[in-house]
């Protein structure tokens, strides 16, 4: 008979149960497996029983009176819990300040403020969503599940007692999250901790797994959990690699880098990624924004695009678009060592929702979604290894140079304000939180990346902890406003004193308090004090005499510690000056802030041409680059311009050109200066972000489009609009940004051919968006192909994302159709009279407003879409789904 007490005791039923009400479907395994793991799950408090005896109950009432009792009488004040920004290995995420967790001295460059730190990962809801491709489930090959009806069916049936089962339903891919550790790995530690969370409990996955990789002796080796405590990786040993290996294609491995350490430099990696990605899906996580993909290792692959009309392809199946012949390889001479070549093929995917989304479609098998990624040919990465990689030393003044010319603006300015305080992780992140918010992890990257600091710490399990090179910090400090330096001085002086159960509000009360006892503040006072009298000394004037007054007590020693390079900058663009701009040098002060602010790099990109091959025509991909600037519309957004290189060239058609127009007539010679045009035409996002600056004549619709998404052109502006957004556009970066006139359009259009179109003598639908299907009208039959050249055998039926088709030799995307562009001429019935100089036909006393537009759009045949055709309309009237526009920019100097 069972006691009162059994009685009371839930049932495993009734556990399973409550199970259930919270929303956990657990199968009698998993049950079993739950109360196992139980046991070893050690409480943090004690737990008691229910039955407790008065005695104790009285007892420990009694015992919390005298203590409440204690804590009024002495007004103890306890200090609140310290939130470890970045915390060690060892320790856990949260620690309470006691009295036994001093400070050592090899801490004493560390400020462990206690700042509550924002997730490193602000998207985490949108990330989730852009996985829901994933979540598709298939019949397990282990586990079944009895179908009850199907059962009692056969037993009607046939008589026979046999259960009929069905494979259980589970989730398609197992996950295997493999980090990369390196000196870097630090600085996305909270990023991939989060990232970890969100695979493990989003569900699309039926198990996630972690692995580290570091390479030791140039051999990759693999362990289990990226994140095991450092006394527990002592004892581990290294798995083979061949364990991620699943021939069924249901694993896939996510491999986690910013692509700057070791492992990419000496070509350790590629091989083993090789491996794995011959049998399933393999996926790089690029750590780093995409405009510093070039100064990674993954500038030694080919750009292409990646796709997929089968769920689960492994990397070597994906469809490969933008890789050139390999025929028109120059490394290989023999046809014999061509079939030789592999491959490494590699998506890429970076922590924004749109790219995950990308992913997750293309490896679902949805549709015609491409995702970007990287070819990487082994041989030549091995070759690229071997080569000795030499580091140039720079004196301070040509480090500040350089990190100011390539840098994005909000990198520039965290550096600043880096350069008042001793640089740590959780100072930089309190940095961030209070001066300059929109800072985002991979702009701390690219500071600490950018050789302008070294690593300070000697022991890489510490706290990292950074410090400038000699003078570069003095460098810094002049570029930034006193009063924010002096803000920056305080704020960190008030932090410390609280944190010491002192009130203070400034510097100056800082020193003072120092001046009376060293270890008043505690340890980290002092490296922030040395540091801060030194950039007082920096700032001149009523500071200097602040700095030399409690500077002349000498503090003590801070404790040095042996610094070391650090070995994983961002590699250097490799180009000339000449070669950047052919034009003269800096003279004047007022072109300096354009170079400085929109320095010239390298955009790589795939062109194309078509021509006529035995009765067919045949197009040819190539890579090729060009060089520009990226205007910072905001810290996410940003505009890129093409530098397009001055020249002659013969504008308007010729008489002999296939269904040619009279107003594309006389063709003259044009000659132009050099200018900058927009890579793309104007965006839904770089249009959103433009309309929120300060209006200068009319308002801005910042959602006028009719077809949706942030890289879909911007669509149903009128003339007058696009005026007001070059006006606000020069106004918010200091450059002159307009329409471009007529001439610049074709020249830029042409970039240097004489052919219909920039592809050739035809186009083809794989090469630009215009309606590629016959279509008749009561007018007459317009036709899908120019000269007999491919037609469609669908229409898109809108526009398309920009950048989706090849490039022109200048690195112009969308110059054929997708939409028709704006150019600040009026129209002229012909070329009689027009300007050869290259600037915009404008007559001031015209009534005739029309303006003239160019380039066809997804609603035109082809012939409607040659360089030289030209259309028009009245500006007020015309806000239509197929009119866009791009700008251009023509700088001081030119």
């Amino acid at each position: 008979m069972e006691t009162p007490k059994q009685q009371r005791r839930p049932t495993i039923g009734q556990f399973a149960q409550q199970l259930k009400r919270s929303g956990l479907e657990l199968d009698a395994a998993d049950l079993a497996d739950l109360l196992w793991l139980a046991q070893f799950i050690e409480s943090e408090s004690e737990v008691f029983s229910e039955e407790i005896s008065e005695e104790i109950v009285e007892s420990i009432s009694t015992k919390t009176n005298s203590i409440d009792e204690t804590i009024d009488e002495t007004n103890t004040s306890i200090s609140e819990p310290t939130f470890n920004l970045y915390s060690n290995e060892e320790s856990s995420s949260i620690s309470q300040t006691t009295e036994s967790s001093k400070p050592s001295q090899t801490d004493q460059k560390v400020l462990p403020f206690p700042v509550p730190s924002a997730p490193a990962i602000r998207t985490s809801l949108d990330l989730a969503r852009a996985l829901r491709p994933l979540m598709r489930k298939v019949p397990s090959r282990i586990l079944v599940d009895v179908d009850e009806e199907a059962t009692v069916t056969q037993l009607a049936e046939t008589n026979i007692c046999v259960p009929v089962v069905r494979p259980t339903p589970e989730r398609w891919l197992d996950l295997d999250l493999v980090v990369e550790s390196s000196k870097t790995t630090v600085l996305w530690k909270r990023a991939i901790a989060e990232l970890q969370h969100l695979m493990e409990y989003q569900g699309a996955f039926r198990t996630a797994r972690t692995w580290r990789l570091q390479a030791e002796e140039q051999t990759v080796q693999l362990f289990p959990r990226w994140n095991e405590r450092l006394e527990n990786r002592l004892t581990q040993r290294p798995r083979s690699i061949r364990e991620l290996v699943d021939p069924s294609g249901r694993r896939l491995i996510l491999y986690v880098s910013d692509c700057t350490s070791a492992l990419w430099r000496q070509g350790i990696i590629y091989e083993t990624l090789w491996q794995w990605s011959q049998t399933q899906p393999v996926a790089l996580m690029q750590m780093l924004p995409e405009r510093l993909w070039s100064r990674t290792a993954l500038s030694n692959g080919y750009i292409v695009r990646l796709g997929g009309r089968v769920a689960g392809l492994a990397n070597a199946r994906l469809n490969v678009e933008g890789l050139p012949d390999v025929d028109e390889w120059d490394e290989w001479d023999e046809p014999e060592e061509v079939s030789d070549r592999r491959l490494l093929t590699l998506p890429i995917i970076t922590l924004d929702p749109n790219s995950f989304q990308r992913w997750a479609r293309v490896l679902a098998g949805v549709g015609e979604t491409q995702t970007p990624g990287r070819v990487f040919e082994l041989a030549f990465v091995r070759e690229m290894a071997d080569e000795p990689v030499s580091t140039p030393v720079r004196t301070a003044k040509q480090r500040v140079e350089l990190f100011r010319a390539t840098a994005s603006r909000t990198a520039r300015q965290l550096a600043g304000l880096m350069a008042a305080i001793p640089v740590s992780l959780p100072v930089i992140d309190l940095l961030r939180d209070e001066f300059l918010p929109d800072a985002q992890q991979d702009h701390v990257a690219e500071v600490l990346l950018s050789g302008l600091l070294r690593r300070c710490d000697a022991d890489e399990s510490e706290v990292c902890q950074y410090e400038f090179f000699d003078g570069v910090r003095d460098l810094l400090i002049d570029g930034v406003p006193i009063t924010k330096t002096t803000a920056i001085l305080n704020r960190l002086s008030e932090i410390i004193a609280q944190k010491a159960g002192r009130t203070i509000n400034c510097f100056e009360a800082l020193l003072t308090v120092l001046e009376e006892s060293e270890n008043a503040l505690g340890e980290s006072a002092l490296p922030f004090a040395t540091v801060g009298l030194d950039v007082l000394r920096r700032l001149g004037g009523d500071y200097q005499e602040l700095a030399e007054r409690y500077g002349r007590r000498e503090l003590s020693s801070v404790g040095e510690t042996e610094t070391q390079t650090v070995d994983f900058l961002l590699e250097e663009r490799e180009y000339e000056v000449a070669k950047v701009v052919n034009f003269p040098p800096l003279q004047t002060f007022e072109y300096e802030p354009a170079i400085i602010t929109n320095i010239l790099e390298r955009f790589e990109f795939e062109t194309a041409t078509i021509s006529r091959e035995n009765e067919e025509w045949v197009i040819h991909r190539r890579r090729s680059s060009a060089w520009g600037y990226t205007e910072h519309l905001n810290n996410e957004i940003g505009l890129e311009m093409v530098l397009i290189p001055g020249g002659t060239f013969v504008m308007g058609s010729p008489e002999d050109e296939p269904e040619s127009q009279e107003n594309e007539r006389p063709q003259h010679e044009v000659t132009l200066k050099p200018f900058y045009m927009g890579r793309y035409v104007i965006t839904q996002a770089q249009w959103r972000v433009v309309a929120r600056y300060p209006q200068i004549e009319r308002y801005l619709n910042p959602n006028p489009s009719v077809f949706k998404g942030d890289n879909h052109p911007v669509e149903r502006v009128s003339w007058n609009d696009l005026i007001e957004f070059c006006k606000r556009l020069s106004a918010h970066t200091g450059l002159e940004y307009k329409l471009p006139s007529e001439a610049q359009w074709e020249y830029a259009t042409r970039a240097g051919t004489q052919t219909p179109f920039q592809f050739g003598e035809t186009i083809a639908p794989d090469l630009a968006n215009y309606r590629g299907i016959d279509k008749i009208t009561k007018d007459g039959t317009y036709s899908g192909s120019y000269r007999s050249g491919p037609k469609a055998k669908l229409n898109r039926e809108q526009t398309t994302d920009v950048g989706y088709f090849p490039a022109n030799v200048w690195g112009l995307y969308d110059m054929h159709g997708n939409v028709f562009e704006w150019c600040e001429d009026y129209y002229h019935s012909n070329y009689q009279g027009a300007p050869d100089d290259g600037s915009a036909w404008i007559d001031e006393d015209r009534t005739n407003t029309n303006r003239v537009m160019r380039g066809g759009s997804w609603t035109r045949c082809p012939r409607n879409c040659r360089s030289a055709y030209r259309s028009s309309y009245i500006p007020r009237d015309l806000i239509n789904d197929d009119v866009g526009f791009r700008v251009v920019c023509v700088m001081p100097s030119m």
